[in-house]
């Protein structure tokens, strides 16, 4: 590609940034979103990685179904003014450049709109709920909302084109919305926001793009080779899709489509007071596995939580206090973090600054019920609300168990009283 190509392609993508951030709708949603970003936030006692999570899970499911209908629109007026003719008589232009600059534009904006709620909810939170705010962990919330935006205008932009109707972005939008409201009984391969998924859902969104492009290019100037061209590049991008998600279900991590046998067995242990706890082998934050029998020898607070149920994120705070008080004497606090996003646990341990064991269940539909009893150890301890806690005794027996927010406050005697003991 040429340097006035480059430059051509600058220009497009800064006018199509321009225009989404000029629309009355663009300012509408970001008036609302920051609004509700700051209702959340400001709740007493909201941490920052509660507040950025929240926040990110709004900002993907509801901007994303926006961004696939605002793609999908700016497709739709592509073709009604056949935009394409009149890049193409303008040095440099290429109508396949035309719908990579649409695609580039909007997804800039829409990133603009995401940094601006995160920013308001920051700002909420540090001032209004009384924690500590951390930038970090907003960046982050940001950082980890960048490939599921672009997938959304990917799709709307894409299937606008491609399919010649608008109707196409809409049925978009439904599935968009659809699928993060009944993960319980779908597939996790089919939820591309998750960002253990950023690979495929990157490889689906250029093989769209590369695929619109070449469709939509004209036999003006060489388009015909560059069609030609970006055709095989779509194909084996489309072929790279297809292998990466065979890729994710044959890990096994979802019993719906192909069972993993070491969350199985997780998953077939029982927990019974005065008798050995289930085991587990989890990742933690970084990836690494994590044991029970890493910790033998040393009694356990074990807690389970979920940031869907944000009473249960104070869990965290509870062990951090406990791991700080008691860690000389030997104690060790472990979270184990119900959700299907590998990067919650990256999130939140920020704030347990290494104090707390989080570990994340990562497996899905081994248990009917509330959604978090869908995971493996969860099953086993059989939980059923978050926040709840067991504590083990040196020979990993389980000597405690509570349940709800309401309880946390007498984890502290009941781990007095193990080490008195000890």
């Amino acid at each position: 590609m040429r340097w006035t190509d480059l430059r051509a392609a600058a220009v497009l993508v800064r006018r199509e940034y321009q225009l989404a951030c000029r629309g009355p709708a663009f300012w509408a949603v970001t008036v609302l979103g920051s609004l509700l970003a700051v209702w959340q936030a400001s709740t007493p006692g909201t941490s920052a990685a509660l507040a950025a999570y929240q926040t990110r899970q709004m900002v993907i499911v509801g901007i994303g179904a926006l961004a696939i209908l605002l793609a999908g629109s700016a497709a739709s007026r592509d073709r009604r003014r056949r935009a394409s003719e009149l890049v193409l008589s303008k040095p440099g232009g290429s109508s396949s450049q035309l719908v990579a600059a649409r695609f580039v534009g909007i997804w800039f904006s829409l990133l603009s709109m995401a940094a601006i709620i995160l920013t308001a909810s920051s700002l909420s939170q540090g001032v209004l709920a009384g924690t500590p705010s951390r930038p970090a962990v907003y960046l982050s919330a940001l950082v980890l909302s960048v490939v599921p935006m672009g997938l959304a205008v990917a799709l709307g932009f894409s299937l606008a084109t491609l399919l010649t109707t608008p109707l196409a972005s809409a049925a978009a939008a439904i599935y968009w919305v659809a699928v993060p409201l009944s993960r319980s009984h779908l597939a996790m391969v089919l939820d591309l926001t998750l960002s253990q998924h950023w690979f495929l859902a990157a490889l689906l969104s250029a093989a769209l793009i590369a695929l619109a492009a070449g469709l939509y290019a004209r036999p003006i100037r060489g388009e015909d080779r560059t069609s030609a061209c970006l055709g095989w590049v779509s194909a084996l991008l489309i072929a790279g899709t297809g292998t990466a998600a065979f890729a994710i279900v044959s890990q096994g991590h979802d019993a719906l489509l192909k069972p993993n046998p070491v969350l199985s067995a997780i998953a077939s242990q029982t927990c019974v007071q005065e008798r050995r706890a289930p085991g587990f082998w989890l990742p933690d934050a970084r990836g690494r596995l994590v044991g029970l029998n890493d910790l033998q020898g040393r009694p356990v607070l074990l807690a389970f939580w979920g940031p869907a149920a944000s009473d249960s994120a104070r869990a965290l705070v509870v062990l951090s206090q406990l791991a700080s008080e008691h860690a000389p004497d030997g104690l060790a606090s472990v979270a184990v973090c119900l959700d299907r996003d590998a990067a919650t646990v990256r999130l939140f341990s920020r704030e347990v600054d290494g104090r707390v064991v989080m570990v994340w269940d990562r497996g899905r539909h081994f248990g009917d019920g509330l959604e978090w009893s869908d995971s493996p150890l969860a099953v086993a301890y059989q939980v059923t609300g978050v926040p709840t806690a067991f504590l083990l005794d040196c020979e990993r027996r389980v000597v405690g168990q509570w349940q709800d927010e309401e309880v946390l406050d007498q984890l502290h005697g009941a781990v007095s009283r193990l080490l008195a003991e000890k």
